[in-house]
């Protein structure tokens, strides 16, 4: 089978078993960091969905609430975390 490699096809039989092993290795990381990308997304959705749901349904009050510094917190990690995939 062929594989190419920076433009260049090269027949899989040619590689070294140590060789082959790398190119799987790279593949299976590349998809775990498109998975983990997704999963972090997700995350990241569920976390603004319910930040807010706890921000609508607040208790009426002057002072800010723990409530209201932990949904703060939770926005500013996932702007930061929005930025880093970015």
């Amino acid at each position: 089978m062929a594989i190419t490699i920076n433009g260049k096809e090269y027949d899989e039989n040619d590689f070294s078993d140590d060789v082959k092993n790398s190119i799987n290795q790279v593949q299976s990381s590349n998809n775990a960091v498109v998975r983990l990308q997704a999963e972090i997304l997700n995350h990241q959705i569920l976390s603004k969905h319910h930040s807010q749901n706890i921000q609508d349904n607040l208790p009426d009050d002057e002072e800010k609430s723990k409530d209201e510094i932990i949904t703060k917190a939770a926005e500013e990690l996932i702007a930061d975390a929005e930025q880093e995939i970015k």
